[in-house]
């Protein structure tokens, strides 16, 4: 009975924990002659799967049990993403290489997406100031494009770097370099979907992000132009019918009220 006693306890209190983020640890300013910060997502909680993001952007994930278990993403004016340590109680990050790009809002969320479901969220704000970093190349993409229009751009890194190309936050593995010979210069071609397409180059040196940059084209949508195709003669005229009609009833108005 004591055992059973113990046990329903037990279940009890698992059932009973929080399921919080206790603190997020991101610096407000990074002054000029700073090169890397650290941050730190704490939590109390059960969770399966835990992400940082910066902006809509994420760049590190943490999945408990899973092998590997984390698993880092370019992101734009962070030029290295470092684990320091992620456990039961905290995640921890240095970011290093970083350009006045990794200004913005950085987020820590935590989920459970197993029964019970759940899921928390903190964010915090990074203002990065006089820090510039040499970044590849990126060129060639078009501010506009046509739904399933051919697109292309043109990525060229530092000597011996890897370019890796992203599409909306998704990597593209099959333009990966091959391990044995690195390649600097990548061009690549796609199908524009809309509404907008994030295109982003990321260089790595060694297996490490060591610079990206990114570009975004949005999606011509025609039926904007198509809202008045009319020669300018039949909307002067139309202009002149309606000014003529509100015209005629203020008169109306004037003369019974």
């Amino acid at each position: 009975m004591l055992a059973l006693a113990l046990l329903a306890i037990t279940v009890t209190g698992a059932r009973a924990r929080s399921f919080d983020i206790t603190e997020l640890i991101v610096p407000e300013l990074v002054p000029p002659g700073q090169s890397e910060v650290e941050i730190e997502c704490r939590y109390d909680a059960n969770f399966t799967l835990l992400n940082w993001f910066k902006g809509v952007n994420e760049f590190f994930r943490y999945k408990p049990g899973a092998a590997p278990s984390t698993r880092s993403f370019p992101v734009l004016g962070v030029g290295r993403v470092e684990l320091m340590t992620c456990g039961p109680t905290a995640c921890r990050l240095r970011l290093g290489a970083l350009t006045e790009d990794a200004t913005g809002f950085y987020r820590c969320d935590i989920e459970r997406d197993v029964p019970p479901y759940k899921f928390n969220t903190r964010s915090a704000y990074m203002q990065v100031h006089g820090h510039e970093h040499r970044r590849p190349l990126l060129e060639g993409l078009g501010e506009e494009f046509e739904e399933g229009q051919e697109m292309q751009a043109y990525c060229r890194g530092a000597p011996n770097a890897e370019i890796r190309w992203y599409i909306n936050g998704r990597e593209e593995e099959g333009m990966r370099g091959s391990p044995t010979l690195n390649r600097n210069a990548s061009r690549l071609i796609f199908l524009g979907i809309p509404p907008m397409v994030t295109v982003q180059c990321a260089e790595f040196k060694f297996g490490k992000l060591s610079g990206s940059k990114e570009m975004k084209g949005k999606w011509k949508d025609h039926r904007k132009s198509m809202r008045d195709e009319r020669p300018q003669e039949q909307k002067n005229s139309s202009t002149s019918m309606g000014r003529c009609v509100t015209f005629v009833l203020c008169t109306i108005y004037i003369l019974f009220f």
